[in-house]
């Protein structure tokens, strides 16, 4: 054997035992041999032979344990996995439906595939349009990767329409590192169509930092496919350009012209059938380096020996027990050693084997936990039990099987979901899914079915949250134009009254009540058709929930202000007939005045005011026809309630402690930076002529 050495040499001193061991089994064979002799026997036990296999067994095995070793090779002490750069194509052409749901999305499961198949590489992620933008630097953390992958979307970068010279200038000047070359590779997911890359420069590029490229064009590429996008008002629409709809191809051909330049391109064309790319990747990179390059410092591994000394110490033990009295092996123990061996040798359990037989009990009772209707549970289970499934486990077959039926759990959560827009959620993660299964196991028809029908689910549930949406809008704006409708309510209630004040005492406007209570009829009319239109309102916001009782709308309590409004104002108008009743009168139109308010400060959400009124109107209420007060004594605060110090009094008041969490965080982040991409990228659209 080349290179042979004891990688544990502390366990040798161990064999020094075999020479105190050998003599006290001679001590013994002694003994026992007077024993016999004393006893008139003298038939031969053959102990020394079985002694000298089980002396010989205990250095064999203390050579084992010592861990014997061979061939050696050298490996660095630092990961030895390449470094990989993803290259993310975001322009709008990826979000056509030809590969299902949508080029974009297969691109990026694609993605979360090959990170689960990595482990020693470094990987970073560059998202492309017209321009390039890293979204995450070369890392370990594929958690992170993963999360930043969820923020690729069109409009992520800067400008729009397809450059890769972009992509490959951004990753060799701000990602890749000058002493790492020749182990660095870039994987780009693309439509192509390119807006403008000049190949030479490309190439020049590659060759110069050593950079192998892994192209992959994704799309139809003989069938044109539409572009859905969204409108300024959210809804979906087609993409146009001069008023005709624009139909968009993966460009094989300049994809393929581009792979011809240079060797670092491997260009294949995964069109729209599923693929895995961990398994494209480990293909790509197999025939090249994994070692780092600073190796220097490596450490030396040897093949183990151990086995060729553990087999011939079981043997000899066996020789030894079989080793009888009547020759060099007895009859009785023959048999038990050779029973012995051959059970060795038979039976091997396999963990592989106890593992698989564990996952497809798992597999039936998630698969009856779904059956009972607990399809929450049966989801998580199925989810667990393809998360947690280690390779060589279970088939390819078995790995689709579980998430086919998890895709199937959550459409029944997504079909028993009140929520438009928590059953859309729902409805994608079970088309990725089916996505998932048909990937793993392309013969799966019942999968392709799950998508068109998963899909074709989803455009109704699309269409059903935009109408949802729209009708939200439409509430909105009918509420708006109602508080509009109040506070014009208000002034007119308030002219009344403060017209009522000023020729109350006056001889000379004993002629204006029925004057005033023509207006103070006509205020009525207004209020009850206001009342009439917070009752459409009322029964459009409540949602009914089955098997729930009925539950208030926020215009339930406004509601009750109004009409209470109504009833002070009708007892105005009865007052106003005769002078002597102007001042009920005006009290009443008072206290509608207050309710008018109130009914507002509640639509405003305006809590405290909405206390203050409420107050406001208790005491109206309790004075009675004790309403006379000086405009200089209303409002006045008691001198008794500012006694204190108010500044010390709020520097005893703890401060609340913070409930967010880090999701919660990262969620109002996550959509912070998507609103600001979304502006970004719509002024920068007008700069590209093709901004797809």
């Amino acid at each position: 054997m080349i290179g042979f050495v004891f990688q544990n040499p502390g366990m040798l001193p161990l064999a020094l035992v075999a020479a105190p061991l050998w003599w006290l089994l001679a001590y013994a064979r002694k003994c026992r041999m007077a024993v016999l002799e004393a006893m008139g026997g003298g038939i031969p036990t053959h102990r020394m032979r079985r002694d000298f296999l089980r002396v010989a067994a205990f250095v064999l095995l203390v050579l084992a344990l010592a861990r014997p070793g061979y061939s050696p090779r050298m490996e660095p002490s630092s990961r030895s996995g390449r470094d990989v750069v993803f290259a993310l194509d975001v322009s709008r052409s990826m979000l056509a439906e030809d590969a299902t749901p949508s080029r974009l999305e297969v691109s990026k499961q694609a993605l979360r595939d090959a990170l689960k198949a990595m482990s020693t590489e470094r990987v970073g992620l560059v998202v492309y349009a017209g321009s390039a933008s890293v979204l995450c630097p070369l890392t370990y953390d594929y958690d992170f990767v993963r999360y930043m992958l969820e923020q690729a979307q069109p409009r992520t970068v800067d400008f729009g329409g397809t450059t890769l010279q972009s992509a490959v200038e951004k990753c060799v000047d701000q990602v890749f590192m000058a002493d790492r070359e020749g182990m660095q590779d870039l994987v780009v997911m693309t439509d192509g169509g390119d807006h403008g890359s000049k190949i030479e420069k490309m190439v020049e590029l590659l060759d110069e930092h050593q950079v192998d490229l892994l192209l992959l064009g994704v799309g139809d590429e003989k069938n044109g496919a539409p572009i859905p996008v969204e409108d300024e008002e959210g809804n979906k629409v087609l993409l146009e350009e001069d008023g005709a709809t624009i139909f968009t191809r993966l460009d094989d051909a300049a994809l393929r012209d581009f792979a011809s330049q240079t060797a670092r391109v491997n260009y294949l064309a995964v069109g729209t059938r599923p693929f895995d790319l961990g398994t494209l990747y480990k293909d790509f990179a197999a025939a090249r380096a994994h070692e780092s390059v600073d190796s220097g410092s490596g450490i030396r591994v040897y093949r183990e020996a151990a086995v060729f000394f553990l087999i011939p110490a079981l043997l000899l033990l066996i020789l030894g027990e079989a080793s009888g009295s009547f020759g060099w092996i007895g009859l009785r123990r023959g048999k038990a050693a050779v029973a012995v061996l051959c059970g060795l040798l038979l039976w091997t359990p396999s963990v592989a084997e106890a593992a698989g037989k564990e996952f497809i009990t798992s597999f039936e009772e998630a698969v009856k936990v779904m059956e009972s209707g607990k399809y929450e549970e049966a989801g998580e289970r199925f989810s667990d039990l393809f998360a947690k499934t280690e390779a060589g486990v279970a088939s390819a077959a078995e790995l689709a099987a579980a998430e086919f039926n998890r895709g199937l759990c959550l459409l029944k959560l997504a079909e028993g979901e009140t929520s438009t827009a928590a059953s859309l959620a729902i409805a994608h993660r079970a088309q990725l899914a089916f996505l998932s299964a048909k990937r793993g196991d392309p013969g799966l028809d019942r999968a392709s079915l799950r998508l068109e029908m998963t899909a074709s689910m989803m455009d109704g549930l699309q269409q059903k949250l935009a109408e949802e949406e729209a009708a939200q809008e439409e509430m909105e704006n009918a509420l708006q134009q109602l508080i509009e409708r109040i506070q014009a309510l208000l002034e007119s209630q308030q002219n009344l009254d403060n017209k009522v004040h000023e020729a109350d005492g006056n001889p000379a406007a004993e002629t204006q009540p029925g004057e005033f209570k023509t207006t103070q009829s006509e205020i009525l009319d207004e209020t009850t058709e206001i009342i009439g239109e917070m009752n459409q309102l009322d029964e459009a916001m409540k949602i009914p929930i089955p098997n729930m009782p009925a539950v208030e709308s926020v215009m339930t309590e406004p509601l009750v202000l109004m009409k209470e409004a109504g009833s002070e104002e009708q007892l105005s108008i009865d007052n106003l007939v005769n002078v002597s009743n102007w001042p009920a009168a005006r009290a009443h139109g008072l206290l509608a005045e207050r309710r008018i308010r109130a009914v507002l400060d509640l639509l405003a959400n305006n809590n405290s005011q909405d206390g203050e009124s409420d107050e406001d109107g208790e005491e109206m209420e309790d004075e009675g026809e004790d309403y006379e007060m000086e405009e200089s004594d209303q409002g006045t605060p008691d001198s008794m309630t500012m006694e204190g110090d108010l500044a010390a009094d709020s520097e005893m008041q703890e401060l609340p402690v913070p409930n967010y969490s880090a999701e919660d965080i990262l969620a109002e982040e996550q959509g912070s930076m998507q609103f600001r991409q979304q502006k970004r990228g719509k002024a920068s659209s007008a700069k590209v002529e093709r901004d797809y």
